[in-house]
């Protein structure tokens, strides 16, 4: 009997500490009807967002693509180093500052009906749960790499009502990643240069689209975007191709790229250097998150991952 109970207690304490992690909803759409959508964001939060917002307030540059791409309009954006990186359509409105300086009272001024933020910056959760005080509809949406981008198009084509379809965008992706996969899987390393020097994980942008086109990421999978760079393993690897992604200051971050690359004698000695296959990527299409141009972003690194290979458009 005692043997029992002890089994019976076992089983409960095991359901008790499982149960939040079963129990989990996933991110994404919940419900909607004609008028409004309700979301659920990667905190669990659901709010309801109004369909067919007549003023929209977006909070995150690499949104604005997306958006567009699904139908949607603005009334205002963050600011951005240059203007190549959002649609043509976009490009004279209002600027509200750079991402991590959005205020309520910045984006109050634009009467919103809806507000668009980013769920990976702390700043801007706050800031949704100040604009759900003052009764204005916002989400936290969270777009890392191109692997979010369908779902994240999706959502956005509901909320504008919009015949829009990704299969334009996603189909040419898919079948030059199709393509490339067939060939010899280069080994690749990405270097983020910006405040500090970073390595970046299959989760950031450009190393995502390096691996989905077949390359080997010399970093280790992480849970986060970047990690610490290391000199020496990058040394230790020597990878086949090297990609340098910076901010929009590439005067910059090629200072920076010359002090602390080019200047160390065992530089050379990598197999990327001596082949010549160090690339600074064009931040407009791998800094930001090129939405609709994302066939082109994939072209461009394919050619860089494949330089001997001819790809059918």
């Amino acid at each position: 009997m005692k043997r029992y109970a002890g089994f019976r207690l076992a089983a409960i304490l095991l359901l008790l500490i499982s149960a939040p992690f079963c129990g989990a909803a996933e991110p994404g759409i919940v419900s909607e009807d004609e008028s409004s959508l309700t979301f659920r964001q990667n905190d669990g939060t659901e709010v309801i967002l109004p369909k067919r917002p007549g003023s929209t307030v977006i909070c995150y540059s690499s949104l604005v693509q997306v958006w567009y791409a699904a139908g949607g309009t603005a009334v205002a954006i963050p600011a951005v180093p240059t203007r190549d990186t959002l649609p043509e359509a976009a490009r004279g409105l209002p600027q509200l500052g750079t991402h991590n300086t959005m205020s309520a009272e910045k984006i109050m001024m634009h009467r919103p009906d809806l507000v668009l933020l980013n769920d990976k910056l702390p700043g801007h959760r706050q800031l949704r749960r100040t604009l759900a005080e003052l009764n204005i509809p916002a989400a936290c949406i969270d777009y890392r790499n191109y692997r979010d981008f369908r779902e994240i198009f999706e959502l956005f084509r509901r909320l504008n009502g919009s015949g829009a379809s990704a299969d334009a965008i996603t189909g040419k992706v898919d079948a030059l990643c199709a393509q490339a996969r067939r060939l010899p899987s280069p080994a690749f390393a990405s270097i983020y240069i910006g405040v500090g020097i970073r390595a970046e994980t299959d989760r950031a942008n450009a190393a995502c689209m390096a691996a989905l086109l077949g390359g080997r990421n010399i970093v280790p999978p992480g849970r986060s975007s970047r990690g610490p760079f290391s000199y020496e393993q990058l040394l230790l690897r020597d990878p086949d191709v090297i990609f340098l992604v910076t901010t929009g200051n590439v005067a910059g971050a090629r200072e920076v790229f010359r002090k602390e690359f080019e200047a160390r004698p065992e530089w050379k000695s990598l197999r990327a250097v001596k082949n010549n296959r160090v690339h600074f990527l064009p931040p407009d299409l791998f800094l930001y998150l090129p939405g609709s141009r994302f066939p082109e972003a994939f072209r461009h690194l394919a050619k860089l991952l494949y330089p001997d290979q001819e790809f059918i458009e």
